[in-house]
């Protein structure tokens, strides 16, 4: 090997941080207590005292395997466990143990579904039974919609009448999952709802208990019926079922609750707050004989009621307080952030014991490099909008990682809605260049971008049929085929080009379908043009193959992945890092999560077929969990949900979006199918006592308890925002914290009357530097010194800093004018129109600065054909045809979208002839879509021009005067006194007056705007008209014409501003526009 010599290095090991403990939890530390209820407020060590206890029985003797610590989620589980061994395997904490443990099997910390599971398979591996399945969330979303769908179609008769409309919404299966669920962690069954129902006149309860019954049928079904090659198959138990059937099994067989009770000793649950009865009472089963049962928990930090969680049960758990220790001392929370924290536990409803703690006055607080002693900071904030909230955030985090040195893994971002304020905060983040850590997926796995088009591509390979126009978009827009939308837009030109030189007429869309169907190779395209066809083509020929040859679904779906080259690429980009490598670590991700979604799914249904596995991915429409493996995630913030932060801690944390109506969020939760009503029931309160309380007040006070688990995250900082304006106001909650009973309103200082600081960005610095060298107000030496620094970053490299790359100064390319001197100049009346308004706007769109295939210019168009052809005499039912056969052809987005605008078109083209019917008595056609072409006099300095264009209509009025109408279809028309200084009209007239229309004179009879986008009651369309120009008016018109000719030659171009400025394309580059001054202003 080349002399290379490699050795194993230990990973280094995180000291364990030593705690001050209280006596009682000295008393629990010391041996076996039996039943213990530990509280305390948040960084009193409740999950640190449960770690310790966990060890020091092992360390004294204890088998691991006689341990057993439940937790609420598999992320606490395993930095539990790490905590543990942690330990056991350090030297010091082992010593003070009485023992010198190096070497360890990982301690039993499990979730309690974790624990239910492992009990039910080991009770069908005695009994010679297939081990239970776990029905994930997906999987029972997509049984309970399937059933709906098929009550629907028996016309739902089990279903009371006012909510049979309701059965086809997804929210519905959402709520009626949440009530089987909520039913079922209450020791509920089928028959149980329905008589519940029955006795509290609950037609939806009833309904419900009986689609529950059919629901278990199904379920039971699909395990009994087995695999397809005919072996037993296994039961399908969702989350609330699996503790459940544990239950059953304990307390049915005597000889299965003996072993487990003899093997768990030592019993310790953390997050009791969060059990929910069923849960609750397997606990209370296994510590029924436990020489430890230890729970511990704070029933202020409750925010899971939505899943079934019942805090008065660990609350309740200890009556006379005989069995409690009340943790009171923090050992994690700064002073500042204690303080703050425990004026929001003084807010919370009711009153206990363990709410009050002291703040830490040893070195267990985790400080921050800079920070004063650990005391820490708690700093709230108004700003006028979402945005602003994001940066000043953006910042801060920003400045806690240079100055005070806290590393971007210890900070975090929590918000009450993801879908609200994520967004936000990712860009802000990326903005100010801080690293974000890779959220949890909030899409399905079947709508993940790097898993959506591999389904599609197997759905195609296994039925041709479903290749329709949108999926071949999909696949050719993928990775897969890698065309981006300028290589698609090639694609279907050069598909359109070959199509009509064969004299076809399928569109671009159909040839696309058509080509990857047949595999054509597109022999007669470019292979810029036809590369993107021709590498999906041959990965769909890879598939067929594969399913032709019955490959198994994991095959195929190997063979297509080895095929499309991805992998190689995705690594590289991993590799780099950067937000490019984060995206490429979670496409990877989604890839082995697809692939481990493959194996399940076979192991299984072993002879399933690819289209069935595509079909049951792509059924499933809320997120799952999976254990397939993912990268190693990189260093950066957190940004999580209040829920998803609970049972964490970051030296600094932010707390955004805490606005009024989104924190609290006191939206009634549950009342289609009344599943709040069923839990209070449940829990013993009476339709009387609910008629006396509040409904919003149990969700005001979970809300609190939400707010308060937020802010006790942060160890060191606490950040805290809100936006206040017109139509945003902040939370209550904000003025908790204030320790003077402050107004929410007046809870931090207000941005919008400070002086923010500079950002902590070379961008930042390099615009505050720019902008005191170019301020002529700038005093001088201020000047000197900020070009100065000027200089330094630019002899780095830093983009912005040199003044060659400044917008505005760098020298004209040309001052050479667009036209020679001399030079004919052909203008429109629409030129005309344009230059009058505005010369720079008339260059920059003449030159690429629009795009002449908005929907606008579409509809427009096709609104001037069909008035041609009808004005031609032709009929309205072959118009109508004539549109929808155009109509097919434009992109017009979403359907509903698509259909207005094209009831729209036709309304114009009705108008149209409403108008052309009433106005036969005052006009007469002369032409239609009439060419134009006259010149100009010219003097003997004048360069010639000519006047060139079509006008819509040329009518003749009862003087025979030649009368040009102009159709529009915009929406709002001009006012009368702008029409009669119209300048296209007024072109138009002026090219009549020279001749333009020579055999129907050279008088002219006025000129009209016809606006068919606005129907009148008199005329059909709304009409303006501009008065015939008389012989002064006429040479006025004649200078504006040539004024504007001369005005396209350049090398300068005024601009103008105008009621058009607002709307105008270019207003990008202008320099009257704020939008357009950053580039061409320094």
């Amino acid at each position: 090997m080349n002399g290379l010599q490699a050795r194993l290095v230990r990973t280094p090991v995180r000291p364990v941080p030593r705690h001050r403990w209280d006596d009682g939890a000295r008393w629990l530390l010391s041996e076996p207590r039996g039943f213990v209820r530990v509280l305390g407020a948040p960084g009193t060590g409740k999950t640190t005292l449960l770690a310790a206890t966990a060890a020091a029985r092992i360390a004294g003797g204890a088998d691991p395997e006689s341990v057993l610590v439940l937790t609420g989620s598999r992320r606490a589980a395993g930095s539990l466990r790490e905590d543990i061994t942690r330990r056991l395997t350090t030297r010091e904490d082992a010593d003070e143990a009485g023992g010198r443990v190096r070497t360890v099997r990982d301690p039993l910390v499990r979730t309690v579904h974790s624990y239910a599971f492992a009990v039910l398979r080991a009770q069908a591996a005695r009994d010679g039974d297939p081990a239970p399945r776990l029905l994930s969330g997906p999987e029972q979303d997509v049984v309970v919609r399937d059933l709906l769908a098929g009550d629907l179609e028996r016309g739902a008769p089990d279903w009371p009448e006012s909510l049979r409309p309701a059965l086809a919404v997804p929210g519905f299966a959402e709520e009626l999952r949440d009530l089987l669920l909520r039913a079922a962690e209450r020791g509920l069954g089928p028959e149980d709802l329905v008589r519940l129902g029955q006795r509290h006149g609950r037609e939806a309860w009833v309904a419900a208990g009986h689609f529950w019954s059919q629901y278990e049928q199904v379920t039971l079904l699909q395990g009994v019926g087995g695999h397809a090659v005919g072996e037993a198959g296994a039961p399908a138990l969702d989350a609330a079922e699996l503790v459940a059937s544990a239950l059953v099994e304990l307390e049915g067989d005597p000889d299965l609750l003996a072993r487990e009770r003899a093997r768990v000793r030592h019993l310790f649950v953390d997050d009791a707050q969060q059990l929910d009865p069923l849960q609750y009472r397997l606990v209370r089963l296994l510590a029924g004989s436990a020489t430890d049962a230890v729970l511990a928990g704070d029933p202020d930090q409750a925010v899971f009621s939505f899943r079934g969680a019942d805090p008065r049960l660990l609350a309740d758990a200890d009556p006379d307080g005989d069995r409690t220790i009340v943790l009171s001392r923090s050992h994690r929370l700064g002073s500042a952030v204690h303080e703050a924290v425990a004026r929001l536990a003084a807010t919370l409803p009711g009153s206990a014991e363990h709410r009050a703690s002291t703040a830490s006055t040893v070195s267990t607080v985790s400080t921050v490099d800079g920070a004063e002693g650990g005391a820490g900071a708690v700093r709230t904030r108004l700003v006028p909008t979402p945005a602003a909230e994001a940066s000043w955030v953006a910042d801060q985090l920003r400045r806690a990682h240079l100055i005070d040195g806290v590393p971007w893994s210890d900070m975090a971002v929590l918000m009450r809605s993801a879908s609200h304020s994520l967004p936000v905060v990712q860009r802000a983040l990326a903005m100010a260049g801080v690293p974000v850590a890779s959220a949890a997926e909030e899409l399905p796995l079947a709508r993940q971008p790097a898993v959506r088009p591999l389904l599609a591509l197997l759905r195609v390979a296994a039925d041709a049929e479903a290749l329709d126009a949108e999926t071949a978009e999909l696949l050719l827009s993928s990775p897969l085929g890698g065309a981006d939308p300028l290589a698609l837009r090639r694609l279907r030109r050069g598909l359109r080009r070959l199509e009509l030189v064969a004299g076809g007429e399928r569109s671009s869309d159909e040839l696309i379908v058509a080509a990857l169907r047949d595999g054509d190779v597109l022999a007669g395209l470019a292979d810029a043009e036809a590369a993107p066809v021709r590498r999906l083509g041959r990965l769909l020929t890879t598939a067929r193959d594969a399913v032709g040859e019955a490959a198994g679904v994991e095959e195929v779906l190997w063979r297509v992945w080895s095929a499309c080259g991805l992998q190689d690429r995705l690594v590289s980009q991993a590799g780099r890092g950067g937000s490019l490598g984060a995206r490429a670590d979670r496409d990877l991700d989604a890839v082995v999560a697809l692939f481990d979604a493959a194996r399940r799914y076979v192991e299984r249904l072993p002879r399933a077929s690819v289209a069935g596995f595509a079909e049951y991915l792509s059924s499933q429409h809320i997120v799952g969990d999976s254990l397939a493996p993912v990268a190693v995630r990189g260093t950066g913030v957190s940004l999580l949900t209040a829920h998803g932060a609970a049972g964490r801690e970051w030296a600094v944390v932010a707390v955004v979006g805490v606005q009024e109506g989104s924190w609290p969020d006191l939206r009634l939760r549950g009342s289609l199918l009344g599943v709040e009503r069923l839990v209070d029931l449940l829990s013993g309160v009476d339709d009387d006592a609910v008629s006396t309380v509040s409904a919003t007040a149990p969700l005001l006070a979970e809300e609190r308890r939400l707010f308060y688990l937020a802010a006790s995250r942060a160890r060191h900082t606490l950040l805290v925002t809100a936006v206040q304006g017109e139509d945003e106001q902040p939370s209550r909650f904000l003025g908790d914290l204030a320790d003077d009973g402050t107004d929410a309103r007046d809870a931090g200082p207000d941005v919008r009357r400070e002086v923010t600081e500079r950002g902590l960005t070379l961008a930042e610095l390099v615009g505050a530097l720019r902008s005191a060298v170019t301020d002529p107000a700038t005093e001088p030496g201020r000047r000197d010194l900020a070009a100065r620094q000027l200089a330094r970053l630019a002899a780095d490299g830093v983009p912005g800093a040199h003044p060659a790359q400044w917008y505005g100064l760098a020298p004209a390319s040309t001052d050479r004018p667009l036209r020679a001197p001399g030079e004919p100049v052909r203008v429109s009346p629409s030129v005309v129109d344009t230059l009058v308004a505005c010369p720079l706007r008339w260059l920059l769109e003449r030159h690429g600065g629009t795009d002449p295939a908005q929907l606008s210019a579409v509809t427009g168009t096709l609104v001037h054909a069909l008035a041609q052809e009808a004005a031609e005499g032709t009929d309205e039912q072959t118009l109508w045809k004539e549109l929808d056969a155009a109509w097919a052809k434009v992109d017009a987005g979403a359907p509903w979208f698509s259909r207005k605008e094209r009831a729209r078109v036709e309304g114009m083209v009705r108008t149209f002839l409403t108008w052309l019917n009433q106005s036969r008595a005052e006009l007469t056609q002369a032409a239609v879509e009439r060419d134009l072409r006259v010149e100009l006099p010219a003097g003997d300095d004048e360069r010639p021009v000519v006047l060139t264009g079509r006008v819509d209509r040329l009518e003749l009025d009862h003087d025979g005067r030649p009368v040009v109408v102009d159709l529009k279809t915009a929406k709002t028309p001009v006012s009368r006194d702008a029409a009669a200084e119209h300048p296209q009209l007024a072109v138009y007239q002026l090219a009549t007056l020279l001749g333009a229309f020579a055999e129907s004179g050279t008088r002219t009879g006025g000129a009209r705007l016809l606006y068919v986008g606005k129907s009148h009651n008199r005329t059909g369309a709304t009409v303006r008209e501009q008065p015939a120009l008389d012989d002064e008016t006429a040479r006025t018109w004649l200078n504006t014409v040539r004024r504007a000719a001369g005005d396209t030659a350049g090398p300068t171009y005024p601009v103008r501003e105008n009621a058009d400025c607002s709307r105008c394309p270019a207003r990008a580059a202008c320099p009257l526009r704020p939008e357009g001054r950053q580039v061409t202003g320094p």
